[in-house]
Order: structure tokens, then sequence, then C-alpha cells
């Protein structure tokens, strides 16, 4: 059947090869003649020639594709076995045809006699724990290792109400992002801990979401995913967050709220946005200015923002004016009557 199929394509071919020629002379022919219908009746013998004999060659090379696939599934013979090598299994027939084949047969050698030697089982390192431990932190400083003129800015000496530079906590980078990621508690870096504590020491009290920034960053990450956040939010004890009608502010542990009169004024290296700033740090600014004189409305606002190095906006004119306003609640400022403003405590 095969051949009939290849010989009934093979007169394919020709029949197109026949009208392609046959399509050509007319074509010219009725040029000649001016007709249409020769020009007409020519084209359709070139495309019935055409799609004819191309069938035919196709299917020429396809039916030869299909002859040698069947044949030679992996595009080459069967290679036949060495006669020196043992057949598959050692008596196992490595084809349905062929008869098994017997082991070869080695010539005997005379034992070499070996010197007895106990053997002994190689020492296997310690089996890893369940828990990974990443290595300590080698490049930038730990709290313990934070300067004086930083550290110090946690005593009462030192918060005095005359005020001090804000001191910006080391950027050096202690790890990896992959450090920010990891699915347990008990796998997280003490390097994340102790950038924690010592970002809290040095620029407390500061603002939550700002604590992660500055902290994710000495991880190589700028903008903490979800899981990120939580990760440095775990290692911040709740006893040292405050939510307060302005946001959630850290402090440090040796800080009180109620007590504390110091603030920090921002220099002009520096950049503090007006709202992550906490409002008993405004208070004790505001306070500060209404010491040296009274001053009015606008006059409170503008020095105060100036301790600050902000520009007199809008949103920093409210958060100002509710400062002001929680001062005078809180009896750290008094208004007379003629608007003016003067410090009380």
């Amino acid at each position: 059947m095969q051949l009939f199929a290849k010989f009934g394509w093979i007169v394919g071919l020709l029949a197109g090869a026949f009208s392609i020629l046959l399509g050509i002379v007319g074509y010219f022919t009725g040029i000649d003649h001016a007709s249409t219908f020769e020009i007409v009746l020519a084209v359709a013998f070139l495309v019935l020639g055409t799609a004819l004999a191309g069938a035919s060659m196709w299917q020429l090379v396809a039916g030869d594709r299909r002859k040698r696939h069947t044949y030679y599934p992996h595009g080459e013979r069967h290679r036949q076995p060495d006669p020196g090598a043992p057949p598959l299994g050692y008596g196992q027939p490595w084809n349905a045809g062929a008869p098994p084949m017997p082991a070869p047969q080695h010539q005997a050698t005379p034992p070499v006699p070996y010197p007895q030697v106990p053997y002994v089982p190689p020492e296997l390192p310690p089996h890893p724990q369940s828990s990974y431990t990443p290595p300590s932190a080698p490049i930038a400083p730990t709290v313990a290792q934070t300067p004086d003129w930083q550290t110090r800015t946690r005593t009462a000496h030192h918060w005095l109400p005359t005020g001090i530079p804000y001191a910006s906590a080391p950027a050096g980078v202690l790890g990896s992002p992959a450090d920010l990621d990891r699915d347990s508690s008990a796998t997280i870096p003490l390097r994340v801990r102790d950038a924690v504590r010592e970002t809290i020491a040095i620029e407390g009290p500061i603002e939550r979401s700002q604590l992660v920034v500055r902290v994710a960053q000495r991880f190589g990450v700028h903008k903490p995913s979800e899981k990120q956040q939580i990760c440095v939010l775990g290692e911040v004890p709740e006893s040292l967050m405050r939510a307060t009608s302005s946001g959630v502010f850290v402090w440090p542990s040796d800080l009180d709220p109620s007590t504390w009169r110091g603030f920090r004024f921002t220099p002009p290296t520096v950049s503090r946005a007006i709202d992550t700033i906490c409002a008993e740090e405004i208070v004790n600014a505001i306070t500060h200015v209404a010491q040296r004189n009274q001053h009015s409305f606008d006059e409170l606002v503008w020095a105060t923002l100036t301790q600050f190095g902000h520009a007199r906006t809008g949103a920093a004119e409210d958060r100002i004016e509710a400062c002001l306003t929680m001062a005078v609640r809180r009896g750290r400022l008094a208004r007379d009557p003629d608007g003016r403003y003067r410090a009380l405590a």
C-alpha cells in the first residue's frame, strides 16, 4: 500500500508540473491574443498545478520522514551489543528475540594478601539545630559601641529646656533583606534587635513608621513590605510605644513623657517632617520659645517652626496650633488678655 501511495503522489507531482507548464504557455498565448478568457484559464491552471505539485511533494517528504521515524525512532540505527561486553542482567535477554547469553568467564587470579586494617568510620559534623542562628553583625556599631556624645543625650543634664541638636542613628549596613523575611521570630538575627534598640536610644521619641524605615534601610530595604514591618516592630517592646491622636511614637525607656522638658532643634543638614515629631517635644519647644519673651500667636508659631527647620505651611501651622492648645490645657502656657502667650512651667 505504501508503494502504491508513493506512486500516486509521484503521478500527482507530474500532473501538477504539467498543469503549471500549460498555464504558463496559456498565459502568454492569451496575452498575444488579448483574450481575457485565455488568461483567466491559464491562471487557474497555474494555481491548480502549483497546489497539486506542492501537496504531492509534501506527502512524499512527510511519508519518508514517517518511515525513518518508524524504523529508527532515535534518529540512528539500533546498535548491536558488543560481543565482548556482558549482556544486561548477566543472562537476561537484551531483546525479546535473542537467546540469553552466558555470563563471561574470567580467568581466576590468585588472591593478593592485604593487611587487615580495622575500619574506622569518619567523624561526621554535628547535626544542625532546627533553628538557624545567623552570624553576628560585624559591620555597624551596636548600642554598646555608640559614641558617648549620642548616648548621653538621654541624661537629665543634656535635656535642659535649651534644646540639643537632633542626632540620627548610624546608617551602616547590618545585613541583607533576607534577614527581615524570616517566618519565625526564633530565626530573626540578633542584629535586627540591636538596630531597633540603637535607633530608639538615639532618635527616640521617634514615630513608629520612621523607626521601621530607619531599621529597614540598614538591611538594604528602602520600602519595607508588611512582613518586614512586622519583623521590625516585633523587636519593639510594647511598653515603649504610646499611641496619640497624632500617631504612635516609640519612647526610650528612661524618658517619661509626662515629666520630660527637653526638645531637639533640627540642624540644617537634617530633615524632619513635622508630623513625625511627637506632641510632647513640640510643646517643650513652644514653652522654651515663650520663656524668652511674650509672643503673639503668629510670632510663637513662626519661632517654633524655626526651631525644627520648617517653613510656615498650612499643615505645619495646624500642627503647632494643636500643640499650643495642648500646652495651655496642661498648664504649660498662659494666654494674657492682650492675646500674647507666656510660659508657666
